[in-house]
């Protein structure tokens, strides 16, 4: 519904641009108002939350940072970004704590779905009578009189139904040990201050900085995934100059300053496709992906 809304929205307000009846700017109305995107984000995470009778705490949390630049883009409030986290960061712990308090337990939640106050255990019937002829081990005279016409038939039928009984390997390559996962919501996250081997990795951050030095990894042969999600921070990622070691990045960023390798970006909604030259031709490949909603990007070649 509030995605419908704010389509119609921008839709009637281009019609009437075009017609001359309104004159705006789509940059400057874009650039003043795209807080309003993540209010709706929050709201719409509110009533999906209130409607499984789960935890709010997320979708308030986007809510009022989504207020919070709405109101200092139309001159409402003076209160810098970093005051804002500054005081936001005690306000945040201190609405967790009462949310992990009041958060009603599983029965509780089932209680309401079902709309009663009391709970009853479900009546299981009891099982039906097991039929003899299903038995494993209950005997036929037709097989014992076949087993003893032909011992070396029974004895082959023995074989392969035993064979048939034996269990199945299943061969997986997934392996949890194979991923590096990180995940931060407040503060920074780092990756590099030591020697490691480096593995395909997901990272995903909400506020503070992302800071990755492929320095002191031991790349693997091969391509090797990076993925980097932030919502609000800076990404730093700083690959060796190698000449047998090819990068490929695809970043985005909606607000934010972007430089990656030999280009530079900037403003709103930026993003760059780069590669080193030649490379699927190196032996060792580094693919890496970046999205940040408000942040700059920087991804560096060192020595």
């Amino acid at each position: 519904m509030f995605g419908g809304l704010l389509l119609l929205a921008a839709g009637v307000l281009l019609l009437l641009n075009m017609m001359g009846y309104i004159h705006v700017s789509p940059g400057e109305l874009f650039a003043t108002y795209w807080p309003v995107f993540v209010i709706l984000a929050g709201l719409s995470q509110l009533t999906n939350s209130a409607r499984q009778y789960g935890s709010i705490f997320g979708g308030l949390v986007v809510t009022v940072v989504g207020a919070f630049f709405l109101a200092r883009n139309l001159d409402f409030i003076t209160l810098s970004v970093g005051d804002f986290f500054r005081y936001a960061v005690p306000v945040v712990l201190i609405a967790a704590g009462l949310s992990v308090m009041f958060r009603p337990s599983r029965r509780q939640r089932s209680d309401l779905g079902s709309g009663s106050g009391s709970y009853e255990e479900p009546v299981i019937p009891p099982p039906p009578p097991l039929d003899p002829s299903l038995d494993p081990h209950f005997g036929s005279t037709l097989d014992e009189a076949f087993e003893q016409a032909f011992p070396d038939e029974s004895k082959k039928r023995r074989e392969q139904e035993e064979k048939h009984k034996q269990p199945k390997h299943e061969y997986r390559n997934a392996d949890p040990d194979d991923k590096i996962n990180r995940s931060g919501f407040i503060g920074d996250v780092r990756l590099g201050d030591q020697y490691f081997e480096l593995k395909p990795a997901n990272i995903s951050h909400f506020i503070g900085d992302t800071i990755i030095d492929l320095t002191k990894a031991q790349i693997p042969y091969g391509e090797t995934k990076i993925n980097v999600s932030a919502f609000i921070g800076d990404v730093k990622v700083f690959v060796p100059a190698d000449a047998d070691l090819g990068i490929s990045v695809a970043s985005n960023s909606l607000i934010g300053d972007m430089k990656v390798l030999q280009e530079k970006s900037g403003g709103f909604m930026s993003n760059i496709n780069s590669k080193t030259p030649n490379y699927n031709e190196t032996s060792k490949r580094i693919k890496l992906n970046v999205s940040v909603f408000v942040g700059d990007i920087r991804i560096n070649r060192v020595g």
